[in-house]
């Protein structure tokens, strides 16, 4: 069961596929992470887990 400090699996799993992103998440604060989690539990569809995750990665500024 998923407690509500968890990040879902679809969300750890492209954040694994996509390194920028990844980094662009580890670099959040935890208010951010938050964030970024309770839209990830809104999401539906792969598609739109893919976005979410591609926008974290186009916000990255290295």
């Amino acid at each position: 069961m998923e407690n509500k400090y968890d990040m879902p699996m679809g969300l750890s799993f492209q954040l694994g596929l996509n390194e920028k992103a990844l980094t662009a998440y580890a670099k959040m604060s935890e208010p951010e992470k938050r964030q970024v989690v309770e839209a990830a539990r809104q999401v539906t569809s792969k598609a739109e887990m893919q976005r979410l995750v591609s926008g974290l990665e186009q916000n990255f500024i290295p």
